[in-house]
């Protein structure tokens, strides 16, 4: 049995290929099993069969390895399986810009699968918020037996520079694991939707998973009346507690505001100096380093700015266009950039100001 391990397997694709290489170094140390799979869609099957019985599991991968993992994201998201995925972004469609930076596979990450079911997805602004955001992905994907998703690009992860050390629970994570009784049911219907999950060879229970859909005891059933209720329980009755345990977006700058600057991920550092750099007293910034689903105060904070600037490495707005869908407000000024090279803190800067004179 595989209890209590962490497992990290991936199909090297840059820029994701590094975090495999450096767990594999160190692995030993660390108490982590690192796998080079032959293929991504491999890479994802064993990380769902890690979480099955009992180990932590994380695939790393970028855009075009992602799209093989997503039948497999489904396959996590019908077993109710914690999942976690970290996904590199860099310039695309196809292979575009291998060894560039972009911030353009937000809405991958938020539509990849077939079917409907619940996800969350962090994007952290520097170093010290990757390593908090990715030790809470594990426990939020335990907790809520759901795909959680880590967010980052070719700029943060190829960035280096000095940090204090980080905070080290003396503690173990957090186990959501039970073990199984006789008459154990791995799809037992709650009030939360949150099934007991028990693993293999722990406990007098059988636990059946199943891909198609299925009863609480995880047999197959095509029962029309059953399939309502699971797709509810999956779904409809997570989103309450998945939504209250959203962060919430950091205001850095006065809580008097006039004008809002919003990012996400990778760009905070640059944009918090940008801002810094224009001194003006009724500017704020606000970034976000959950971008799904979105904190419930998130509309406060825009409607209470007189002028709204979104700042996004994509061509489209990518979160401009989830926090319309959550929110109802359209952002219509927006500074984006697309070519392979992160922002500059001068070019934002200037931008700033074409905006706010």
């Amino acid at each position: 049995m595989a209890g209590g391990r962490n497992f990290i397997s991936s199909y090297p694709m840059s820029p994701s290929t590094a975090v495999l290489t450096f767990l594999a170094r160190h692995g030993r140390d660390l108490g982590v099993i690192a796998e080079q799979a032959e293929d991504e869609i491999a890479a994802m099957n064993m990380a769902i069969g890690a979480w099955y019985t009992g180990a932590r599991a994380m695939v790393t991968t970028s855009g075009g390895g992602f799209a093989l993992m997503t039948e497999g994201l489904s396959l996590a998201g019908m077993l109710e399986s914690p999942m976690v995925v970290h996904l590199a972004q860099r310039p695309g469609p196809a292979t575009g810009l291998p060894t560039r930076t972009e911030q353009a596979d937000l809405e991958l990450a938020l539509y990849a699968g077939h079917g409907e079911f619940p996800r969350i997805i962090l994007a952290p602004g520097n170093l010290t918020q990757a390593y908090a955001c990715t030790r809470l992905a594990f426990d939020l994907a335990d907790r809520f037996q759901i795909p959680v998703f880590v967010l980052t690009d070719q700029y943060l992860v190829d960035t280096y520079y000095n940090v204090e050390p980080f905070e080290i629970p003396k503690t173990g994570p957090l186990r959501y694991i039970v073990k199984s009784t006789a008459d154990y049911r791995r799809y037992t219907q709650t009030e939360d939707g949150i099934s007991p999950r028990a693993i293999p060879g722990w406990g007098d229970g059988l636990v059946v998973l199943d891909s198609d859909e299925h009863d609480e005891q995880g047999h197959i059933t095509e029962d029309l009346d059953l399939r309502v209720q699971m797709v509810q329980k999956r779904l409809h009755k997570k989103l309450p507690e998945i939504q209250a345990a959203a962060l919430s977006p950091t205001l850095i700058g006065p809580k008097s505001y006039k004008d809002l600057i919003l990012c996400w991920g990778s760009t905070l550092e640059v944009v918090k100096e940008a801002v810094t750099l224009l001194t003006r007293k009724d500017l704020a910034l606000l970034h976000f380093h959950q971008v799904y689903p979105l904190h419930a105060d998130t509309a406060a904070y825009l409607k209470k700015a007189r002028r709204v600037i979104l700042l996004e490495g994509n061509a489209t707005g990518q979160l401009g266009k989830v926090i319309q869908l959550a929110t109802g407000i359209s952002i219509e000024r927006k500074i984006l950039r697309f070519n392979g090279l992160p922002l500059s803190v001068e070019d934002v800067a200037l931008k700033l100001k074409e905006h706010l004179t």
